[in-house]
């Protein structure tokens, strides 16, 4: 939806934080955007149990050189919840000096949940105090050249995850159930707390270079540094990426490394005989996609497969030095009429490997997980419709993908309304 300036003047000022001068708004160009996504849905809940109380725990949960056990409760548990995902807002202007263009992009979410307990709590917790607004998304100002690219610098997501996933359901899938990147990009083991597991990466304070189109063919690049680096630990991202397509058929290929992120150990744990843990050990994270795509008149289809690596540097005999995983998905959308649109995805992630310092036997049993999802939509126009999903989550013993319990399976049916402006 575009305004004209001129009614929307004030606004334009703040958003721009700029000065009240007669001109300017001109930094904005002719039209101030303002545009979104918005789609309220109402979801019903199931979890259950997918494995016997006192199965085998693995290496990577208990973090101990023997297997320990995990028990679970055999309580179903549901719950109902209003769910606006990542349901958005945004603002974005932009203003052409010969071959340069200046612009910004803003985009506010809306409140998530008016039930925030999580999924698999048997006490559901119920706030009404949630702002409008709760989180951003993309927040960042570019300069482009003609014949080169852009230059973008704020948050946005990374090159790797920019470059995959080219089907995203029915246009309702960011954060939410029917989303395939908590499979595809994240691990079923618990990180330490605060880290970060997953390669599916929205992130502030990032450098993203894209370049132009040349015949099909783009690269990207991004690089998020460390602010609060220390003589221990430089906390950095880096990702680059390379992608083609003729408009049918696409390719994309892409990495994503996590320099010091220790998502196993985390930062200040205590070395002892028992555990895997090593005291604030030097890490390094990577991730690798191949990425496939295909759109012809109403068909869509694409498939990803990527290999998600997990190290550390260890300090001595005994502790974790890696895991490694291989996932996969494959995703399909069909237009069966004007007004009728479906959709279908399958998400995979195996139980990987894992080694030890020393040669220790590590084992990593019960980590794989998997996501089915179906959709269908029904179009009033191209910006409007009405749509149902399904997913069910089911995991490996231990793996803990959408769940809060080891080895937990989860069940989502949802409808909702999707407003596109």
């Amino acid at each position: 939806m575009k305004l004209n300036r001129h009614a929307i003047g004030l606004a334009a000022l703040a958003l721009a934080s700029i000065s009240s001068h007669t001109n300017a708004m001109q930094v904005l160009g002719d039209n101030l955007e303002v545009y979104g996504t918005l789609y309220p849905e109402y979801d019903v809940t199931s979890f259950t149990d997918g494995s016997v109380t006192g199965s085998a725990n693995n290496s990577m949960q208990s973090k101990k050189t023997v297997a320990g056990t995990v028990t679970q409760s055999a309580t179903p548990t549901q719950k109902t919840q209003l769910n606006w995902s990542q349901s958005y807002v945004g603002v974005k202007g932009q203003k052409a000096f010969g071959n340069t263009t200046i612009g910004f992009d803003f985009q506010g979410v809306m409140g998530k949940n008016i039930d925030n307990s999580a999924y698999g709590q048997t006490t559901v917790t119920k706030s009404n105090t949630q702002g409008l607004f709760t989180d951003t998304r993309d927040a960042f100002v570019s300069i482009s050249q003609k014949g080169y690219g852009t230059a973008q610098f704020g948050q946005m997501d990374t090159i790797y995850k920019t470059f995959g996933n080219r089907i995203k359901m029915l246009g309702v899938d960011s954060s939410n159930f029917v989303s395939t990147s908590g499979v595809m990009s994240d691990v079923g083991w618990k990180a330490a707390t605060g880290a970060v597991t997953s390669f599916n990466t929205r992130i502030g304070n990032q450098v993203r270079l894209l370049s132009e189109d040349f015949n099909g063919f783009s690269v990207g690049y991004s690089y998020r540094p460390d602010q609060n680096r220390t003589a221990t630990q430089n906390q950095y991202l880096t990702a680059a990426g390379a992608r083609w397509t003729n408009g049918t058929f696409y390719v994309g290929l892409a990495q994503e490394v996590h320099n010091d992120y220790r998502v196993f150990s985390g930062s200040g744990y205590v070395e002892s005989a028992t555990t895997l843990q090593s005291a604030n050990p030097g890490s390094r994270d990577t991730a690798n996609r191949l990425s496939f795509g295909y759109v012809k008149d109403a068909l869509q289809l694409s498939a990803d497969f990527a290999t998600l690596q997990y190290t550390e540097n260890a300090l001595s005999a005994g502790k974790f030095t890696g895991y490694k995983t291989n996932t996969y998905q494959v995703s399909a959308e069909y237009a069966l009429s004007p007004v009728w649109t479906v959709s279908a995805n399958h998400v995979e992630s195996l139980e990987g490997t894992c080694t030890i310092s020393g040669g220790a036997a590590c084992t990593t049993t019960g980590l794989n997980g998997q996501l089915t999802s179906l959709g269908a939509k029904y179009n009033f126009d191209k910006n409007i419709g009405l749509f149902m999903l399904y997913g069910k989550n089911t995991n490996g013993a231990n793996a803990t993908f959408a769940s809060s319990a080891q080895g937990g399976n989860v069940t989502n049916i949802a409808a909702g309304l999707l407003l596109v402006f």
